[in-house]
This record gives C-alpha cells, sequence and structure tokens, in this order.
C-alpha cells in the first residue's frame, strides 16, 4: 500500500473538530495530528494508502470548502517528514542549515517534502503554528550546497500560494546556534 498524507487547515475551529469526524468516515484513514493552532485555526494531518488518503481530502474539499485556508496531499511522502513533526530526528553531524517559514501548516510539510526529496539533507524539525502567530517552519541539515537546493525546492510550493514568509541559509552555523535550533 502506498503511503499518503493528507494536511487541510481550517480557519474555524469548530469546523475543523467536525472535519476530523468526516475524513475517517469517509475512507479507511488514520488521523496522525488534529489541533488548534494560532491564530485561531485548525489543522489536521491524516494518512493512509493514497486512494483513500485522496478520498478523504476529496470529501472535506466538498463539505467544508469555504473554511479551508490550505490542503493538500502528498503520495508517497518521505519518512523523515513524521519523525521531524514529532521532532524524533537523530542528527549524525552538524552542518549548513536551511530555515523556510510559511503562513500555512500544509504550505511547510510540503515545503518539508519537496525540501528532502530535492537533495542529501536531514529535517530536523518541522514546527505547526502553536504559539508562532499562526507562523510555521522547518529546519534543515546537511552540507551547503544540499541545502541550497533544497530550500529552493521547498519554497516553491509555498511561493506559488503567497504563504512563503522567509527562508535562510546558515553554511557555517556557530555551535551556539545548533544547541538553540535542534
Amino acid at each position: 500500500m502506498e503511503k499518503a498524507i493528507g494536511i487541510v487547515e481550517f480557519r474555524s475551529i469548530a469546523v475543523g473538530i467536525a472535519a476530523v469526524d468526516i475524513i475517517v468516515k469517509a475512507s479507511e484513514v488514520n488521523i496522525v495530528d488534529a489541533k488548534s493552532i494560532c491564530p485561531g485555526k485548525y489543522y489536521i494531518l491524516f494518512s493512509g494508502g493514497a486512494s483513500e488518503v485522496q478520498n478523504s481530502f476529496n470529501t472535506i474539499l466538498y463539505e467544508s470548502e469555504k473554511f479551508i485556508v490550505d490542503a493538500v496531499t502528498i503520495a508517497n511522502v518521505y519518512p523523515q517528514v513524521i519523525s521531524a513533526m514529532t521532532q524524533t530526528t537523530i542528527i549524525e553531524e552538524f552542518k549548513a542549515i536551511g530555515v523556510i517559514e510559511t503562513l500555512t501548516s500544509p504550505s511547510i510539510i510540503v515545503a518539508a517534502d519537496m525540501a528532502v526529496k530535492a537533495s542529501d539533507v536531514d529535517l530536523v524539525e518541522i514546527r505547526i503554528a502553536r504559539a508562532l502567530g499562526g507562523k510555521n517552519f522547518c529546519i534543515i541539515n546537511g552540507d551547503i550546497s544540499s541545502v541550497k537546493e533544497s530550500v529552493m525546492a521547498g519554497i516553491k510550493y509555498a511561493q506559488e500560494k503567497d504563504f512563503l514568509v522567509d527562508y535562510q541559509i546558515i553554511a557555517s552555523p556557530h555551535p551556539s546556534l545548533y544547541r538553540a535550533v535542534i
């Protein structure tokens, strides 16, 4: 079975909570994460087979479209995405750092997935908009050329949707920076 994820961000917490029920009733999918996020929004991350995820995704788009801020599905999600979201990534060697910052949870998850698929980098962390004023970010670690390539690939979706806040590439971070972000 192909591993896929769906991510939906709502402008209404009540609609988001009801959407969890709709999503799991539409198809055999698992809720990976569902919670209120800043500022007064709700996001759902669910996984399963590609056709099941797509069916639940289409159902929720139909049911709640006017409340959706951003929504995407990713077939063949890269395994590091989930470990970066749960902050369980183990970094063997600290190198250059890339940071991508976006306005929606779907856009940062797409950015992280695209970044790690583009080059040989590690996803250190994906942080969803809790206590961040509605912003989201991911941190990437690797050699400088790979980080640059990954960040450029990662920002495309957010740029196209006008959800990109900023990105930074830090070639030779001071060891104190590693302690602060990793």
